[in-house]
């Protein structure tokens, strides 16, 4: 594997305040990588530093193994995309993708072809002469993008891009960015809080806490095998239970309720089994499964979704789980107070140690 950006022991502080906390990380030449993390969690500092606009305390940061941690902006083969696009009011869309070509004094004819192959790169051909307050919010998005491109980066950052976009907008965009992406073949590296985004585009994520790289891996890694109970939480919806590790492969929950469940802690262990709601499923209390784990309980709640139905069960044990289930006719509907079975297999269920 190419190494396009490495870090390593890279942390980053203001006064007292550790913004990244000793970050190691390699990323692929061609790779989509995103960093995932709430506000304040040190992504967007991580991604500023990779980029030149902020140096870090200590750590070293390589480009295509070049030491650049000191480097200026300038001096880096990258270009970012931030959420405020910061196009020209007063320029054509040419002439703002053109903008930095010309500071360098790119000759005319090179100027305008690798500005052509910008545009249409980025879907905007017959665009060329609109201004900015001409455009729609996503077509202005295109315009940045077609903006850092036209630089032929080796490495391309991305701050939330997509963040001042609308929902069906930005769902378009990610399809957009990741065809893109493909079709350049260059590194791209992608702040976003948002977890859609980050498991529809990257080819991998690394999810960032209180300046701390926490887990690196593909959208099925982090989502299938979360590393500790933060990732599990905050990559899509979990149920959490307390439990107890009672023999190898087993958990026990609330009084006297054992399942099975992946994890190789030993007996003993307090542990917190996870579980998406989309694993479990719902069955009639007499109704008899197989191979499965099989829990009781009442329902509580029923919330109508469209294309899915939840529902908030409570266990025998006075754990409350929430389960999500398909709207499709041939799956039958429980009512509030109804008595229930849950099922899952042991392999959808983790048992979590941090």
């Amino acid at each position: 594997m190419t190494v396009a950006v490495g870090l390593h022991a890279v942390t980053k502080r203001f006064g007292d305040v550790v913004a990244v906390d000793a970050v190691d990380l390699e990323i692929a030449d061609g790779e989509f990588f995103s960093l995932l993390g709430p506000s304040g969690c040190g992504k967007t500092t991580t991604l500023r530093m990779i980029a030149g606009l902020e140096f870090p305390t200590e750590g070293s940061i390589r480009i295509f193994d070049e030491e650049v941690a000191l480097a200026p902006p300038n001096k880096r083969p990258v270009n970012t995309v931030f959420q405020s696009y910061a196009l020209f009011p007063h320029m054509t869309v040419a002439e703002n993708v053109g903008f930095g070509l010309a500071m360098r004094k790119v000759p005319d004819a090179e100027l305008r072809r690798r500005v052509g192959e910008a545009i249409e790169l980025v879907r905007l051909g017959g665009m060329e002469n609109r201004r900015p307050t001409q455009l729609s919010g996503g077509q202005q998005q295109r315009v940045a993008l077609a903006r850092a491109l036209v630089n032929r980066p080796k490495v391309l950052l991305l701050d939330e891009p997509l963040g001042a976009l609308d929902l069906k907008l930005r769902q378009a965009m990610q399809v957009e960015l990741k065809d893109i992406q493909r079709e350049v073949g260059i590194t791209f590296v992608y702040v976003t809080h948002d977890q859609e985004e980050a498991l529809t585009m990257s080819d991998r994520i690394g999810v960032m806490d209180a300046g701390r790289l926490l887990q690196v891996g593909t959208a099925e890694d982090i989502y299938e095998r979360p590393a500790n109970r933060f990732v599990a939480d905050f990559i899509g919806e979990t149920n959490f239970l307390d439990g107890v590790i009672v023999a190898e492969g087993h958990v026990e929950i609330g009084a006297a309720h054992t399942v099975r469940a992946r994890t190789g802690a030993p007996v003993g262990t307090a542990v917190t089994l996870m579980l998406r709601p989309e694993k479990i499923q719902l069955h009639h209390p007499d109704e008899v499964v197989d191979g499965r784990n099989r829990l009781e309980g009442t329902v509580r709640h029923r919330l109508y979704f469209g294309d899915s139905l939840y529902y908030e069960i409570e266990l025998k044990s006075g754990d409350t789980i929430d389960v999500r289930v398909e709207n499709v006719p041939s799956l039958p509907r429980w009512d509030p107070g109804q008595r229930v079975a849950v099922s899952f297999h042991h392999d959808a269920a983790d048992a979590l140690t941090e």
